[in-house]
Formats: C-alpha cells, sequence, structure tokens
C-alpha cells in the first residue's frame, strides 16, 4: 500500500500512482520502466539506495522495485532504512537479484519483501507483478476513502440525532410509553427488534414484520411469531409489494399498515401490521402506528449510533496521536490516552491513566513559550474560517523534552456548543529517519565517510571556485591490493574490519576539513584544497600510504598488513573538469597497481595515452572479431626421441598498423572487453576449418582455450558442434587451458572440462607451475598432458635449481599417468637434457616457429 501523507490525509482513489525502480544497472532499470510503461502510473528509476532514500523522502510510492547487489548501498540495507520509517513500514518491495540463494530469500522476507524476480527478469512475469501490487494499493485506497466518507456521515449523524432529540418530547403518551419501553430493551440491536415487533404485535392485536437493512447490502426479518403461518405470509407479502393495499391484495389480510423507519434523515427499513380477520385498523390507530413506527426508528437509530460512537470512541482511545478537545476559549473538555501519556507526568497510554490534569487547561499550554502565541493565532483561525488549520510546531512534553509534532485543528459542532479537535501527531521519529536518510544520502553506510555523491558535489563546488584561486586540488584515488582475496579467504566480516580501519586510519592522517571518500567496495578518495604544487601533494599522499601500510590489522583471528596502491591528479594542472580529475587519478592508481608501486603515482600524459591506447585497442579487437580480421598460425609439436611430427598448436594472431599483437594480448583485450568467448568461438572454428583441410588426421591438434570462454554456458555446445560441422574425431584434438580458469570459483570450469573430456577431448594443462599451479586443480580436471613453461626450459640445460624443478613436474606427470610435452625449446642443448630427462614432446623455435595456415602444408608434406 502506499505510504501515507505527512499530513495524515487519506490518499483517494484518484491520485496517480508511483513504482520506483533501483537498480545500478542503467540499462537493465531501462528495459524495466519501459515494461511498466503500459500501466496508468508515474515511474520514478534510482541508480543506488541512496538516490531511492532520497526520492522517498520527496513522494510516496505504491511499489518499490529494488535490486539486491548494488554498489555502495544494497539492497537489503536499503530495504532495511525503509522499514525502519513507520511511514514506509508497508510499501510492497520486490527484490531483484542476480542468484536466489535461501540465505538471500529469508533475509529478504524478514524484510517484508513481497516477492523475489532473478535476473534475467520474465517482463510478463514482472509486469504481472507491479500490475497486481498496483491495484491492491488502489483498493486499499478506495476502501480508506469509503472509511473517511463513513465517518463524515457518522459524525452528521451524530450531530443531527443530537439537534432533533429535543423535537421527540411532543410525541404521544403512548408513544412515550412505547419510547420508553424500547430505551429500556436494549442497545443490542438484536434485543431491541425482538422487543419491536412483540410491543406492536401486543399493541395492535396483530402479526407485525420489521425488515432491516445488513450491513453487507442484505435483509434481515423479525417475525412477531415465528411459527405462524400468518407472519410468514405476511413477510412474503411485503417483499412483494411496495403499500399496503398491494399488500392486501396479495394476502388473506383485510387490515395492514405499512410504515418505512425514518429518522435522523435516514431510512432504516420497513416494519408491517396486519390483521387476517380482524377489525380494520381505525384512523386514531393509524396514526398511533405512525407515531410507533418513529419511536421504533429512533430507538432503532440510537442502537446503531451508540455503537458507531463506541466504535469510533475505540478507534480514538487507541490511536497513536493525541486527540483532544477545546472549545472556543482554547481550555481542554476531553482527552484521549495518548494525550494523557505525552502530557501528564503520570501518564500511561497502556494503563488508562486519569486525564484530570489536561481537563481546565489551554491548549495553548501546552507548546513552547515562544509557540504560545502562534497556536493562539492558529486556532483562532480554525474557530473563524470553521476550516482545518494544520501546522507544525514545537509542543512541551511532561518530562520537559521539546515534542517536534503536526497539529490538525478542524472545528465540530454548531454555533451553540462549537468544539475544536485538535490531532496531535508525533514527528519526532520521522523527522530522526528524515535526519538519518539525508546522513546516508551522502555518506558511506560502513565507513560513515563520504561517499561518491558527496564527492561529486565537492568537486563541482571546487570546479565553480576554480577562477577564484591558483592553487590546484589534488584528489588521492586508493585501491586495497589483494582485497577480494580476503574475502574469499577469511570472510565478508574480516573484509570489513579491515575497510574500516583503513578509513580509520585514512582519517586520522588528515585534517578534520579535510575531505576522505568511500566510493566503491574498496576504492577511497581523498582531496586536497588548496595544494600549491602536484609534488606537494604526492608528498602527501606517500606520508598517507606509509600510515596506513605501517602496521598490521588485527581482524578476528586474522593479522592483516595493509597494502595500497594509490594515484593522483590535479585539477588545474592536467585535469580541468571533475570528470577529468576522478579519470585521471583513477588511471594513475591503475598505473601503480600495475607497477606494483610502493609510492603514489602522479598522473602524466604519458599514462594517459597507455591506457588510452588500451582503449583503442579493445575497441579494435571487438571490430576485428566481428570481421574475421584475425588469422591463425600453427606451431608444430616434434618427438625429439624419434623426430617424427607429434601434432601442431594452433596459436591466434592479429596484424594492427603493421604490428603484430601476440596471443596473450589478444585474449587479453578479449577478456577485458567481454569478446572472450566470441573470440573462443572463432578461433575453434578457424582451426578446426584448417586442421580439416590438412587431412592428417595422425596429428593432434592442440586449440587453446580462455579461462571466460571455458565458463560460458555455450562452451559445450559450440565445441561439439564445430567438431560435427569439421568431422573431426574429438579425440583427435587436445583443449589447453591454463589455471587462471580456476581463480574463482572452480567448480564450474571443473563441470564444463569433464563434459568435454567424457565427450571425447584431451585436456593439456597449459604454463604449468607457473603462478596459479595448485595441486587440487589435477585432482578435479581428468588432464592428459601437462605443459612445462618456456620460462622453466630457458636455463634448463645449465641450472641445477631449474633442473630440479623441471624433473619435479615430469615426476608429477609420471604419478599422475598423463604425457609431458615442454615448450619454448630453442636450443639442442635443451632439447637433449628434456629428451634424457623423461620428456621427448617439444615445441619451440628449434624445430619450427609457428607457421602460416598456407605454408603449413609444404611444410608437412617436407617432413613426409
Amino acid at each position: 500500500m502506499t505510504t501515507p501523507a505527512p499530513t495524515g490525509e487519506e490518499s483517494t482513489t484518484g491520485d496517480r500512482q508511483t513504482v520506483l525502480v533501483v537498480d545500478d544497472d542503467t540499462r537493465l532499470r531501462e528495459l524495466l520502466c519501459i515494461v511498466l510503461t503500459p500501466l496508468d502510473c508515474d515511474i520514478a528509476q534510482a541508480g543506488s539506495g541512496e538516490e531511492a532514500l532520497t526520492m522517498l523522502l520527496e513522494r510516496q510510492v505504491a511499489v518499490i522495485v529494488l535490486d539486491i547487489n548494488m554498489p555502495g548501498m544494497g539492497g537489503f540495507e536499503t530495504a532495511q532504512l525503509i522499514r525502519d520509517v513507520e511511514e514506509m513500514a508497508s510499501t510492497p518491495i520486490i527484490f531483484l537479484t542476480g542468484q536466489a540463494e535461501a540465505g538471500d530469500l529469508h533475509r529478504g522476507y524478514d524484510l517484508g519483501a513481497v516477492d523475489f524476480l532473478v535476473k534475467p527478469v520474465s517482463r510478463q512475469v514482472f509486469y504481472a507483478k507491479v500490475k497486481a501490487l498496483l491495484e491492491l494499493d488502489r483498493s486499499f485506497a478506495r476502501l480508506r476513502s469509503e472509511a473517511a466518507r463513513l465517518h463524515e456521515q457518522q459524525l452528521q449523524t451524530a450531530r443531527a440525532a443530537e439537534v432533533r432529540q429535543r423535537d421527540e418530547l411532543a410525541i404521544t403518551r403512548r408513544r412515550e410509553r412505547l419510547t420508553n419501553i424500547f430505551a429500556e430493551a436494549s442497545i443490542d440491536l438484536a434485543s431491541l427488534e425482538r422487543t419491536i415487533v412483540t410491543e406492536l404485535s401486543q399493541m395492535f392485536d396483530a402479526e407485525c414484520v420489521l425488515r432491516l437493512p445488513t450491513p453487507d447490502h442484505g435483509w434481515h426479518e423479525s417475525l412477531s411469531h415465528n411459527e405462524s403461518p400468518g407472519a410468514a405470509e405476511l413477510l412474503r407479502a411485503l417483499m412483494a409489494g411496495s403499500d399496503a393495499a398491494r399488500i392486501r391484495e396479495a394476502t388473506a389480510y383485510q387490515a395492514v399498515m405499512i410504515e418505512e423507519l425514518t429518522a435522523r434523515s435516514q431510512r432504516f427499513g420497513v416494519v408491517c401490521v396486519g390483521r387476517a380477520d380482524g377489525p380494520a385498523f381505525t384512523e386514531t390507530e393509524s396514526v398511533l402506528f405512525r407515531g410507533a413506527s418513529a419511536a421504533a426508528a429512533l430507538a432503532i437509530s440510537n442502537a446503531t449510533l451508540y455503537r458507531v460512537q463506541a466504535e469510533y470512541a475505540a478507534v480514538m482511545q487507541a490511536t497513536g496521536d493525541a486527540i483532544l478537545a477545546v472549545d472556543v476559549a482554547g481550555v481542554i473538555r476531553s482527552c484521549n490516552k495518548a494525550a494523557v501519556a505525552l502530557f501528564t507526568a503520570g501518564g500511561d497510554s497502556t494503563a488508562g491513566a486519569d486525564n484530570d490534569e489536561l481537563l481546565g487547561m489551554s491548549i495553548c499550554d501546552l507548546a513552547v513559550p515562544a509557540e504560545r502565541q502562534r497556536m493562539q493565532e492558529h486556532l483562532d483561525d480554525a474557530l473563524t474560517t470553521r476550516q482545518a488549520v494544520t501546522l507544525e510546531m514545537t509542543l512541551a512534553a511532561h518530562d520537559g523534552r521539546h515534542v517536534e509534532v503536526m497539529i490538525t485543528m478542524s472545528p465540530i459542532g454548531d454555533s451553540v456548543d462549537l468544539l475544536v479537535a485538535v490531532v496531535v501527531h508525533d514527528l519526532t521519529e520521522i523527522k530522526h529517519a528524515q535526519t538519518e536518510i539525508r546522513h546516508l544520502a551522502s555518506h558511506d553506510p560502513l565507513t560513515d565517510l563520504a561517499n561518491r555523491r558527496q564527492l561529486n558535489d565537492r568537486l563541482a563546488a571546487l570546479a565553480r571556485q576554480r577562477s577564484a584561486t591558483a592553487d590546484l586540488v589534488a584528489l588521492l584515488y586508493l585501491d586495497v591490493n589483494h582485497f577480494k582475496a580476503v574475502n574469499d579467504t577469511y570472510g565478508h566480516d574480516t573484509g570489513d574490519e579491515l575497510l574500516l580501519e583503513v578509513a580509520a586510519r585514512l582519517r586520522s592522517a588528515v585534517s578534520e576539513d579535510t575531505l576522505v571518500c568511500r566510493i566503491g567496495g574498496d576504492e577511497f578518495v581523498v582531496v586536497f584544497e588548496e595544494v600549491r604544487s602536484a609534488a606537494a601533494a604526492a608528498a602527501a599522499g606517500d606520508r598517507i600510504l606509509e600510515l596506513v601500510q605501517s602496521q598490521p590489522v588485527h581482524c578476528g583471528n586474522a593479522v592483516l598488513r595493509p597494502s595500497i596502491s594509490m594515484g593522483i591528479a590535479c585539477l588545474g594542472a592536467t585535469a580541468h573538469t571533475p570528470e577529468e580529475l576522478l579519470t585521471q587519478a583513477d588511471m594513475a592508481m591503475f598505473e601503480a597497481k600495475k607497477s606494483r608501486s610502493r609510492v603514489c603515482v602522479l598522473y602524466t600524459d604519458a599514462i594517459g595515452s597507455r591506457q588510452q591506447g588500451k582503449v583503442n585497442l579493445r575497441a579494435e579487437v571487438i571490430d576485428a572479431i566481428a570481421r574475421s580480421d584475425l588469422r591463425m598460425v600453427y606451431q608444430p609439436i616434434v618427438n625429439a626421441a624419434t623426430g617424427a611430427l607429434f601434432g601442431v598448436e594452433a596459436l591466434v594472431r592479429w596484424r594492427l598498423a603493421g604490428d603484430e599483437i601476440p596471443a596473450t594480448e589478444i585474449v587479453s583485450l578479449a577478456e577485458d572487453s567481454g569478446q572472450a568467448a566470441p573470440l573462443g568461438r572463432w578461433v575453434l572454428a578457424r582451426s578446426f576449418a584448417d586442421y580439416a583441410a590438412l587431412g592428417r588426421d595422425d596429428l593432434k591438434l592442440h586449440v587453446n582455450v580462455s579461462p571466460d570462454q571455458v565458463l560460458d554456458s555455450t562452451f559445450l555446445d559450440h565445441l561439439i558442434t564445430v567438431h560435427r560441422s569439421h568431422a573431426i574425431a574429438p579425440q583427435r584434438v587436445c583443449l589447453e587451458l591454463t589455471e587462471r580458469a580456476f581463480n574463482r570459483d572452480p567448480a564450474p570450469a571443473h563441470l564444463a572440462l569433464r563434459g568435454a573430456r567424457d565427450y571425447g577431448f584431451s585436456l593439456a594443462m597449459d604454463d604449468f607451475g607457473v603462478e596459479h599451479a595448485s595441486m587440487t586443480n589435477l585432482m578435479h580436471v581428468p588432464v592428459d598432458w601437462l605443459k612445462i613453461d618456456r620460462s622453466f626450459i630457458a636455463e634448463v640445460h645449465h641450472d641445477e635449481l631449474a633442473q630440479r624443478l623441471v624433473r619435479s613436474q615430469i615426476a608429477v606427470a609420471q604419478c599422475m599417468q598423463v604425457d609431458v610435452i615442454a615448450e619454448g625449446v630453442e636450443q639442442q642443448q635443451q632439447a637433449d637434457w628434456l629428451r634424457d630427462a623423461g620428456c621427448v614432446l617439444q615445441q619451440g623455435f628449434l624445430y619450427s616457429p609457428p607457421i602460416e595456415v598456407a605454408e603449413l602444408g609444404d611444410y608437412l608434406t617436407r617432413l613426409g
């Protein structure tokens, strides 16, 4: 349901609803908004939890669509803050998530989520769920509107009853007697109905039927003699007819009187009396019946009114708002328990405390001295205009604390007994929540440092002030090295403790007015204003690095030494806009991380050129893959013991502006640009086609696959499709991959590779023993070859340490009962040593450089 407006007024069914879509992915957010466009509602967007909270302060929303995983404030943190605000506690939330894990589902439903949608989101499901929630919200709005209308009718009925009761004193004695009987019967409607039909039946010696409406728009009948056939006949005629003449015609009754029960301008039902065999009713009896009917109607009205007033009084006492009734002089005449609890020393809203302390006081005395005159003026305005007046002001609670409240003064009654209903709504929690939300909108929830929004605002202000000063503005961009490894190894709680300590050290390393921000998971920014030179900023950065990294951090059971990469850029030197400043500092930080620099790296044009060059290359490689501008070359794999050709390894090449781009850089560029899977598919298709064209199924084809390619969901299907299209036996193909494929969660890579191995393809672990080598991968991946990296081969013919390392790798292969291949063999001494050590399969420039596909056939022919 929508959040109530701050004035306490209920929304109507004519109000236009709003759906708030919160996701940091701009493209997905726009798509979701497009899906909701057919709905008759406003659609608001927010790119972060902080922005969403700010928007919720400014407008009401009917439904919130909230992404769980967002930079900075996540979906769960945002939902928790929304639920902490009473006015937004019941707003329905649909969570979006990339993977619905049980823990996330439990946490989301604990926060009051109405649903979870897993990305990619079905358009139909998403549209249907939001539409259903909007319809439910409109239903609640209609219910509230109807309740308000009924409440107003009840008040009008009560006022009309008070006016008309004085007119009832002139009724006849018999009417007075009936009125007394009806009054003494009961305020319970069921007892009163039985009394009415019994008394009227006895008074006129006739059957009596009383027909009253029910709350569900049906009818309820009371008969004077439930078992009497005559009463039932009279009832059937009453239900079919509309006046006494028609009822007489439809029954055996010769004497019938019928009267609508009306009191206080409201129709309550119909009463009918009839005599089957007795004399016709006299004029006196007719007058008496009309008077008795009026008395019955009034009694029913009073009983109904009493029930409504009792319900209204119960609601007034149960509400958390203080409600007081004051006269034209401002003197308090009555109040509810919430008012007693707020304004009296012994007040207890749950114990029914006595309200005598408030009765007789002036409502203005409840305000703080500075606000009393203002309250009196608004009370006078309400009495003069007979219109409700709403204002915010400060009242004094019984314990002396000042309470921010919203007061609504509504005149009720007539000029003879005019009162003002005063509703006092405590705004303390709302004000506190608004303060918290404003703080959260500009601060990081974990470290309480400034966030990216505050950083952008400050940089924009500094850019506008640049003309007034010649000093520089330096921005230090910091990144915690290996932070993902900390999370993966020790858990996110330890990672959070590390970030908190880094934040505290950064804060202590600079002056109080220096802006320190956390703008990402492990990224921080420090802004120095009025810096004399870039060298001075770099020196300050070095001091910060020394302080942050000087001491280890104790995080639970782990002791970690923070490692920071820092880049610096200066507004007014190399950067001229806030956007350039952030980009340049980020580039400098990346340069520091790549070079593993232990000091700050100051941005230079050379750094920018290198970074821009990589950006351009990433764009070029995307076009090259799309246009098939790449080519394949093949390096022979030789049996050093026999001299026979064993197979060829397919290697991708790319010539750009006359320069040859190596395979490792091509793969790296493709991975950075998200094109690893398309590149891998192209390599498989081209190398399989070239291999099939050779017609040499006695040779083994080795093809490199990248980690991102293996993790692509279509990898295995595409591999099988390509091999079938070229009629190549899977046993003739070996897939080579490095252990980088297992850096992340290794299970998906293990599953994909075992599928390829089960289908018949061979597997080789390339660059074995380099960087990420792990024996556990040999347990889970059924490899057929281990390839010894060229870095071990370069010195193997004369370096004892290199020889021991290579022998150990050969021994591992023998223990695993797999073959071994040495790559990078360039000298005969290396080849001889490897052959004698048990590694006969070799490749390298000693045998042949990589051969262009056009020359590969001639090369194989020469070898025979």
